[in-house]
């Protein structure tokens, strides 16, 4: 449990904690079963339903279009122009249910992958903390992680514009990845503000009090800063572990082509199988979130009780 957040010193921060590298190992059992599989399960769900009630609204649409109506047929520019101008695609992008589906989906994933966090961080998966950690997330991570994205944005799109052979590819790779990153960054400060409140034994946005709020922001922004190298491995490598699935699903489906229903079938298992692995590593980064968390939440106690001690020794 994470100690009284008064009696936390800032002076001590970070003083002899381990970097989330070293949960690894530890946090990859664990993924196929509880709140882990139904994480896995949402995310499938929300690949496989909301793709295909998508797919439906979009066969609806084409047959108030020129378009042909069967599978495998390949849209030529004319064609994407016919969907969504007489189509109606450009007005509706999004059908009732489409959109119904998405949502529930997106919740269920987000509450499954907090349960799989606060078994691993061995804290109560509470609403509450859930919802007020966003905005703690929204105070500290939306403008530092803005503005390193910026800067390294600004800095590639300065290679770009020297005209060197390959760096303009380079922006548009590594630009999609600095910007992808940073949202990632700004999740996991939202995973490390709401293990936090949740350890907390007085709830509310201020804890009981602003300087208890300070502290349990103070904290939380630097368990995310005070390990940059690795957190950003670990961000960098899971984005392109999860994009590099959905590429090698999308890579087979063109080679493939979707001339029949078997293909098409054949290339919506390949994408919810991405779907499940990336959930999967999803997951792993969940647990080991919450096990570092546990770590250093263990280790501010502990530093917190000797100093304690000492303290009692002097004045005895």
């Amino acid at each position: 449990m994470e100690p009284d957040l008064q009696s936390q010193n800032d002076a001590d921060a970070g003083q002899g904690s381990l970097g989330p590298w070293a949960f690894l190992k530890a946090s990859l059992p664990g993924g196929l079963h509880g709140a882990a599989l139904q994480l896995i399960l949402a995310w499938v769900a929300f690949q496989g339903l909301v793709s295909g009630a998508w797919a439906l609204h979009l066969k609806a649409l084409a047959g108030w279009s020129g378009l042909p109506r069967y599978w495998g047929e390949q849209l030529t520019a004319r064609d994407v122009w016919e969907l969504v101008v007489n189509g109606g695609l450009g007005e509706r992008p999004l059908d009732l249910w489409t959109g119904l589906l998405a949502v529930v989906c997106l919740i269920w994933a987000l509450w499954s992958g907090w349960r799989v966090q606060a078994h691993a961080a061995e804290v109560e998966p509470r609403f509450a903390p859930w919802g007020w950690a966003l905005l703690d997330a929204l105070l500290l991570g939306v403008l530092p992680n803005a503005l390193l994205a910026f800067l390294l944005t600004r800095f590639l799109g300065f290679l770009a514009s020297t005209g060197i052979q390959g760096l303009g590819w380079t922006h548009l790779v590594l630009g999609t990845v600095v910007r992808l990153t940073a949202l990632s960054a700004f999740l996991l400060q939202w995973w490390l503000c709401r293990a936090n409140r949740a350890a907390s034994k007085v709830g509310g946005w201020r804890l009981g009090s602003w300087g208890a709020l300070f502290l349990h922001l103070w904290r939380s922004f630097l368990r995310l800063w005070l390990h940059p190298i690795q957190w950003t491995a670990l961000l960098v490598g899971g984005l392109l572990v999860r994009l590099g699935l959905h590429a090698v699903a999308l890579g087979l489906a063109w080679r493939w082509g979707g001339g029949s229903s078997v293909r098409v079938w054949a290339f919506l298992l390949l994408q919810l199988f991405a779907a499940a692995g990336a959930a999967w590593f999803m997951g792993w980064m969940l647990r080991v979130v919450g096990r570092f968390w546990h770590h250093d939440a263990e280790l501010q106690r502990e530093i917190a009780r000797l100093k304690g001690r000492a303290m009692g020794v002097e004045h005895g």
